[in-house]
């Protein structure tokens, strides 16, 4: 038998665990961090420092009684020594959980001793018992005043736990962050190059529009050598989509200029605010069409930001849709906008329908920022079916408008 919860504090084993993720964190390769995003690579590092107290089962799965002697000295004082027979009873129960628990001491404990044997998976705990007039009924009670104490320290090992995993991510996020401004700072470089784009001086005021960040998610697997590529920065990237919201807008609440019109006359619309806000730093024309309803920002040969214009016809058609911005965006970090175009006659349900279509499709990872305007945005984070580790940070914006003339 060995003693329990006597290998030190918990505070401290769990402090030292945060630290040893930390300087893990630290010691990542420059390829991988700045290949991965934050949230990819803070989803995997939460994994490993959450812990799972452990919880013993009901019943015991197990167990022997086995016939035991001592010497015993005259209680009496007699110089006699004399051999006492009786019985250890020994329980094995299974348990759940992270096994290295059962050697801390929580916050809040008992003060008593607690002894057990720890197996894979199991915990065995014995009880001595006098030979005579033993009956089944006491038995189970010794084997009970054995384990319950345990089941109760496990409660207050539960209740550090469930702090320290509450805490996890906000903890190790900042490592990460630094991990990656590091790594960036000593290729002299951000991980993300912002396109060169920038406002016309005589541009038009939009629409005032909140903006709003789009989150990343978790991939896992090999990392490619990482290759600084353009990209629009997040700002910039809000800066894009509130014109085209801003657009939208204006055909909603003067539906004649969008009544009768097919997708390419509506894109077309959307391209004239745009080009009259923006220009690139290399050509006249930054935001260009490509096929018959593509808005496309283009660096060279690299695509940075691609929007596609659609009229709902469907989940099918949605999901085709997403096929198509996918095979326009090979590089990682990504942004896109599938902006749907709905018949007023059903527009509350097309919005959901539009939502499960993109978390039905193959390339979904996860659900990017909450909008404050699900009737006119929603946010997703996209991996590329190539490499999980190619974000694209989509946002889905609505138009309700009417189909026919």
């Amino acid at each position: 038998m060995n003693r329990l919860f006597e290998g030190g504090e918990l505070r401290e084993f769990l402090r030292q665990l945060i630290q040893d993720t930390v300087r893990t964190i630290e010691g990542l390769p420059e390829d991988e961090v700045l290949s991965r995003s934050t949230d990819d690579l803070l989803d995997q590092f939460v994994q490993s420092a959450t812990l799972v107290a452990p919880e013993i089962g009901k019943s015991a799965i197990d167990g022997n009684v086995v016939e035991t002697s001592r010497q015993v000295r005259d209680q009496w004082g007699l110089d006699r020594v004399y051999t006492a027979r009786g019985l250890t009873i020994n329980a094995t129960f299974e348990f759940s959980g992270d096994a290295r628990l059962f050697n801390y001491r929580p916050s809040t404990h008992l003060m008593t001793r607690f002894e057990g044997s720890i197996g894979r998976g199991t915990i065995t705990v014995t009880s001595g018992q006098a030979l005579s007039d033993i009956k089944p009924e006491d038995a189970k009670a010794a084997i009970g005043r054995e384990i319950d104490p345990i089941r109760t320290e496990l409660g207050h090992v539960r209740a550090d736990v469930a702090a320290h995993n509450a805490r996890v991510a906000e903890q190790l996020r900042p490592a990460i962050e630094r991990r990656k401004d590091s790594a960036q700072k000593r290729r002299n470089l951000a991980g993300a190059l912002g396109f060169p784009i920038s406002k016309r001086s005589d541009a038009p005021r939009p629409v005032p529009l909140s903006r709003k960040k789009v989150g990343a998610a978790r991939t896992t697997g090999v990392t490619a050598p990482y290759a600084d590529e353009p990209a629009l920065t997040a700002e910039q990237y809000e800066d894009v989509i509130r014109v085209v919201r801003s657009t939208l807008l204006a055909m909603e609440r003067t539906p004649s200029v969008a009544s009768g019109k097919d997708e390419e006359e509506l894109r077309d619309q959307i391209l004239v605010q745009l080009n009259g806000t923006f220009e690139g730093g290399a050509t006249g024309e930054t935001f260009v069409q490509r096929g018959k309803t593509d808005i496309l920002v283009k660096d060279g040969e690299r695509h940075v930001f691609v929007g596609e214009c659609k009229w709902w016809t469907g989940a099918k058609a949605c999901g085709d849709a997403l096929d198509q911005l996918l095979s326009y965006l090979p590089w990682r970090d990504e942004k896109a906008a599938l902006i749907l175009f709905i018949d007023r006659k059903d527009a509350s349900a097309v919005l959901e329908k539009a939502d499960q279509a993109v978390r039905d499709h193959a390339a979904f990872k996860r659900s990017g920022a909450i909008s404050t305007e699900t009737a006119a945005r929603r946010n997703f984070v996209l991996g590329h079916p190539d490499d999980g580790d190619r974000e694209i940070h989509l946002a889905v914006l609505f138009a309700v408008l009417p189909k026919t003339a």
